[in-house]
């Protein structure tokens, strides 16, 4: 399965029958960042994490490379994760982890106690049961929009038929099918809807 990834933008609503829709901040780089632009376009894997976040590796800012290695680190980090219930507890909360910066905090913590630490001091969980505003708002009128979590998807729009996941499952790259019947004026006809996550987070979608 091909995904093609966005970055993750909560609270950015959108039609929940639009056709595929990504969140794109590509910027423009200076001179100032032309080297470090130079190095992440002859990086293989450097070029991969930009267009995983959205990013046009040959036109980049300061905040776009800060970013790229931002997100390099955490997979560097995640790597790191060897017993099974490491990776376990990491992928539990991966979804409720709202940025980079909060994965490198949680992975840097050297024992599995010591993160479970991480989480109850946070109140990670408590993400899960007291929504935003905007997504209590979403999941009301069965809306989704990018950000939002896969728990919160399926509040809103059932279990899906159907789940395929890319790479590695401990970073939740998936994406889901749903299917429903929809009214036309030739009847009624089966409507397709594949939403894609990234970090069990939804980074875009597409109806068929």
């Amino acid at each position: 399965m091909r995904v093609l990834f966005a970055v993750s933008v909560l609270g950015l609503s959108l039609s929940a029958c639009s056709n595929f829709q990504r969140s794109a901040s590509s910027g423009y780089g200076s001179s100032d960042y032309s080297q470090d632009s130079r190095d992440i376009m002859r990086d293989r894997s450097a070029r991969q994490t930009a267009y995983e976040l959205g990013k046009d590796p040959a036109n980049l800012n300061a905040s776009d490379i800060q970013d790229i290695q931002d997100r390099t680190t955490v997979r560097q980090m995640e790597r790191k994760l060897r017993s099974n219930k490491e990776k376990e507890q990491y992928s539990r909360i991966l979804p409720w982890l709202e940025s980079d910066a909060e994965k490198m905090e949680f992975l840097s913590i050297p024992s599995i106690e010591g993160r479970q630490a991480w989480i109850n001091k946070n109140k990670i969980w408590s993400r899960s049961t007291a929504p935003k505003s905007e997504m209590k708002g979403l999941v009301e009128t069965q809306d989704i929009a990018i950000g939002m979590p896969q728990e919160y998807v399926k509040k809103s729009w059932g279990e899906p038929t159907g789940i395929d996941v890319s790479g590695n499952p401990l970073y939740k790259n998936e994406r889901w099918r749903y299917e429903r019947q929809t009214s036309s004026a030739s009847g009624y006809r089966k409507e397709v809807r594949f939403v894609y996550f990234e970090g069990g987070r939804v980074v875009g979608w597409e109806t068929q």
